[in-house]
């Protein structure tokens, strides 16, 4: 019998890097037959495990791989195998990767792998954060989309850009901006309506268009964008009525068809006004303008390239605000059904999330908060310093884990902000979400093929029965029942209540008569 054929570091690094060039990671049988046809040698499954797994990921470096050394060993081996293979495959494709998100997707894995359900969840510490990328080499980049790492030249545009700015108003100069929510996103770190290994934490997604004047006197309906053409929750309803945009898409996100409506809502929006409307040069941006370009009245200034978190207005606080006071009500919603022993995963609905985003955005967000963070991005001058206001949620996101009895919940700030909740959701060479990525990798180191899938509808809940007439009006006396006894300072909403009593009434007795004329007709 023959000895077994040594392979050599070259060998090893050409299928790594053979795996690691291809837009779905290959199958072992794929790796086995890809070797033996470049080396007329055939692997067996172990060995491309070996090959496979953070002990050759030195031979990834640009440098000689002799020269490239361990430095110790983890704690948790399989999680940062994992970890280090969904970082590597997406940081070759130059995909950004903070240490928050790199935390956040350990505490995934870690609720993910079942040799880990008897054990108490780690801290994910700034510590463990350091040891990881040292072990496995994992060096800080600088990305020019951050904050701090803006180009001199770009602060040259931004002077152009005031100076137009200047010739304007603040209710003039509106900004326009996307980003995505996990809409449903639990408290805890494994909360689902099925608790079994291999699920991951609901991170059902939607994106939002915003867009809203420096003066915040001007707020335009968000558009929400979603996987479903037409959900569950939304069938029997008028969702331009409550004040929303509905769009849909296989990602959740911004194209150019989108962009094309929205722009021409906008014109019709703001008329024959003089304007200026400012925004990032997404290539969806870009070429939406292209299938809609302004009138002359209308005029648009892209804000320089991968600098828009220094000088975008809504990236300087109203988007967050607006998810913040979101969030709130998801929450008061969670402890309303823990309370009552109900699972709220099970009956929230997008018509919900819906609501809560029209409350949140014409009545939450304060226009001084509007207005400070156009002071910030420096696109408006500031003549005073404005602080930017948010509710703090601790102590009703204490309740939540004390009334629903989970002991797992991630740290509040992971919950107010999700690392990947504002990224485009496909990496930016292949079209592989990250999230796809990270469960193919968990799938195939667990060996378990159960993984909860993307849900293709937005929720699925079925269509909650509109209220008839006669339902509505009984609902408005009582509510004109209780503001008779409030204050005299309520006695505008109470006007508005007699009104809406009074057209209601009208709608009852117009389909009486109409239904009486029918019935007489057909007896005719």
């Amino acid at each position: 019998m023959a000895p077994p054929k040594r392979l050599s570091d070259v060998q090893r690094k050409a299928l790594r890097d053979w795996v690691h060039s291809q837009s779905r990671r290959p199958t072992q049988k794929a790796c086995i037959a890809w070797f033996q046809a470049h080396y007329n040698h055939r692997l067996s499954q172990s060995t491309v495990s070996d090959i496979l797994s953070p002990q050759y990921h030195y031979l990834d470096s640009e440098c000689n791989p002799s020269s490239a050394t361990r430095k110790g060993i983890g704690q948790w081996q399989d999680l940062e195998a994992i970890l280090y293979e969904w970082h590597h495959t997406l940081d070759c494709k130059g995909a950004y990767i903070s240490g928050d998100i790199l935390i956040e997707k350990a505490r995934q894995i870690w609720s993910s792998l079942s040799q880990y359900r008897d054990q108490p969840p780690p801290a994910f510490s700034s510590g463990w954060l350091h040891r990881f990328k040292q072990r496995y080499n994992i060096k800080q980049r600088t990305y020019h989309g951050e904050a701090g790492s803006v180009p001199e030249d770009v602060e040259e545009e931004m002077k152009a850009i005031r100076t137009i700015a200047g010739q304007y108003n603040e209710d003039d100069i509106y900004n326009m901006d996307e980003t995505g929510l996990f809409w449903r996103m639990p408290p805890s770190q494994s909360l689902s309506s099925v608790n079994r290994p291999g699920i991951r934490k609901d991170k059902t997604r939607i994106s939002m268009i915003c867009c809203v004047n420096a003066s915040g006197t001007d707020r335009l309906p968000i558009w929400v964008i979603g996987k479903a053409h037409k959900p569950r929750a939304l069938r029997n309803i008028n969702i331009s009525a409550i004040g929303i945009r509905w769009q849909w898409n296989k990602n959740a996100w911004m194209n150019q068809i989108i962009m094309r409506e929205w722009l021409l809502e906008f014109y019709q929006h703001i008329g024959q006004r003089s304007i200026l409307l400012t925004m990032d040069n997404l290539p969806a941006h870009l070429s939406g303008l292209e299938l809609a370009p302004p009138p002359p009245n209308i005029r648009i200034c892209w804000l320089p390239k991968n600098s828009t978190s220094r000088y975008q207005p809504l990236d300087q606080g109203i988007i967050q605000n607006l998810k913040i006071y979101y969030r709130k009500q998801w929450l008061r919603y969670m402890l309303s059904h823990y309370e009552r022993d109900l699972d709220p995963l099970e009956s929230v609905t997008i018509l919900d999330c819906i609501r809560w985003l029209v409350r949140s955005w014409h009545h939450d967000v304060l226009s001084s908060t509007i207005l400070a963070c156009f002071y910030k991005s420096t696109l408006v001058p500031d003549p005073i310093q404005l602080p930017v206001e948010a509710p703090d949620l601790k102590p009703l996101y204490e309740k939540v884990q004390q009334s629903g009895n989970l002991s797992d919940c991630m740290d509040i700030s992971f919950f107010l902000n999700p690392a990947e909740e504002s990224q485009e959701p496909t990496s930016s060479s292949n079209g592989m979400s990250s999230e796809v990525l990270l469960e193919q990798l968990i799938t195939e180191a667990s060996g378990s093929t159960d993984i909860y899938s993307d849900d293709l509808d937005d929720d699925t809940a079925e269509p909650a029965p509109l209220p008839k007439p006669q339902d509505a009006l009984d609902a408005v006396r009582l509510l004109i029942s209780y503001m008779e006894g409030q204050d005299a300072s309520k006695a505008p909403i109470l006007r508005s209540l007699e009104r809406l009593e009074r057209d209601l009434e009208g709608e009852i007795i117009t389909a009486r008569a109409q239904g009486t004329l029918d019935s007489w007709l057909s007896n005719a």
